[in-house]
């Protein structure tokens, strides 16, 4: 059940729990449809501290995903004039 005070706090039972959808961006690539992760609390303003950390941490680790799935991409056999210039200005 969605919770007020955190678009990621949700309660199933008597514990909350942080949901995330996965960006749109990763989807093709993340390995799971949504992350949840338990607060292991049962106390809504606990809950509510917890929920912030959780969710940096989950932000932190699409991030890592995002450069982990950049380090996949193959490099370029040639580069074309342009890019070379553009380069060469940097």
């Amino acid at each position: 059940m969605k919770v007020t005070g955190h678009p990621r706090l949700y309660r199933r039972g008597a514990r909350y729990y942080n949901r995330a959808a996965i960006p749109q961006d990763i989807q093709s690539t993340y390995p799971k449809a949504e992350e949840t992760l338990s607060l292991n609390t049962s106390d809504y303003q606990e809950a509510l501290r917890l929920v912030r950390k959780s969710a940096t941490e989950v932000d932190e680790g699409f991030e890592k995903h995002r450069r982990w799935v950049s380090a996949q991409a193959k490099p370029l056999d040639k580069l074309t004039d342009e890019q070379i210039a553009r380069l060469a200005s940097l």
